[in-house]
């Protein structure tokens, strides 16, 4: 019951984030939008080189998904007629956490395995339900 719920949450947050991140005048959806697929890389990066446990790749691909909204808003800091956004800076980790989420749903069920055989590669995808 509860993987069922969160597939169809899961599916509903990818065809919903288009929407905000493009959505004119929208700047929370907008930051939103670009750190969720930051922080699902960021995950996937953890996912497939170390061995942190599900919790670990989680927490830190938002960390690495939130870092060109934080880089972003640091520079915003210095000039003279903008500011740290608190609201856009929770935009950017809500977005990377989600990301990491549905990476981490996806890197579970979704399996790569690639064989190299003289000068052919043969690359296959498994999705085991």
């Amino acid at each position: 019951m509860a993987g069922s719920i969160l597939k169809y949450l899961t599916c509903f947050i990818i065809l919903l984030t288009p929407l905000c991140s493009f959505a004119a005048d929208n700047t929370l959806g907008k930051h939103f939008g670009v750190s969720v697929p930051l922080g699902a890389a960021g995950e996937s990066f953890l996912h497939y080189s170390y061995d942190f446990g599900a919790v670990g790749d989680i927490a830190g691909g938002t960390f690495i998904g939130s870092i060109p909204g934080l880089i972003k808003e640091i520079g915003d800091s210095s000039k003279g007629d903008n500011y740290f956004s608190g609201d856009q800076m929770a935009a950017d980790v809500a977005g990377a956490f989600v990301g990491s989420v549905i990476a981490h749903f996806l890197n579970n069920k979704l399996q790569v395995y690639i064989k190299k055989k003289n000068e052919t590669t043969n690359v296959s995808f498994l999705f085991r339900y």
